[in-house]
């Protein structure tokens, strides 16, 4: 059990970390939340809360990880595409699902991660720090686009329900998707995706 719970902390810290990446590569990355009312939260938020906290006190080393251009190994990463904000006030909802195409094709699957050497695994594997980053670039497409929330939501939940992709990126995509839902004042049958999958994407959301 000991085994299981250090395995389920890691997995959340990754997802914690791919969250921060994406809002650092978007330039919208969120305030921490003070400690003032630290003492009147409930066990569960204040997991939450310390989850935060560790983050925030590694930001540096994070944003360090991010600008290395080799990460592990650079044949792990495809050259990026950089969208300029032009690029993405213009995109036209044709463009917008090639780009999701393209972003589904790049997501890390649990075999990516096995071929990793074993130095590769003592931080957060590149092709998950680069998963976090692409889907980023999605969110932030549709802050201008929101029309193209209907294609974002299909690619959300065919990501959340893939077998083969890892846990931290199911969970990712199942939070985008949440927040979509609940923007829209939708509800989402979270019993349709893995129970693992809908309890770590809990620890990091307000669902």
């Amino acid at each position: 059990m000991k085994v299981r719970g250090l395995s389920a902390l890691v997995t959340v810290l990754v997802l914690a970390l791919l969250v921060l990446v994406g809002s650092r590569y978007l330039k919208s990355q969120k305030n921490i939340a003070s400690d003032d009312m630290k003492s009147q939260l409930t066990p569960n938020e204040q997991k939450k809360k310390g989850l935060k906290e560790i983050i925030a006190g590694n930001l540096q080393k994070q944003e360090e990880m991010v600008e290395r251009k080799d990460f592990d190994d650079a044949s792990l990463l495809v050259r990026e595409r950089v969208y300029t904000e032009a690029e993405i006030n213009n995109m036209s909802e044709v463009e917008f699902r090639a780009l999701l195409v393209e972003t589904e094709a790049k997501l890390p699957t649990v075999g990516d991660i096995r071929k990793l050497p074993a130095g590769a695994l003592h931080r957060t594997p590149a092709p998950v720090m680069q998963a976090g980053k692409d889907l980023g670039l999605l969110k932030e497409v549709l802050k201008v686009h929101e029309s193209y929330e209907r294609d974002a939501v299909n690619f959300y939940k065919k990501c959340a329900l893939t077998k083969e992709r890892p846990m931290s990126v199911k969970a990712l995509c199942l939070t985008n998707l949440i927040e979509i839902k609940k923007k829209n004042g939708e509800k989402l049958n979270l019993a349709a995706f893995p129970s693992d999958v809908v309890e770590l994407t809990r620890l990091i959301t307000d669902m």
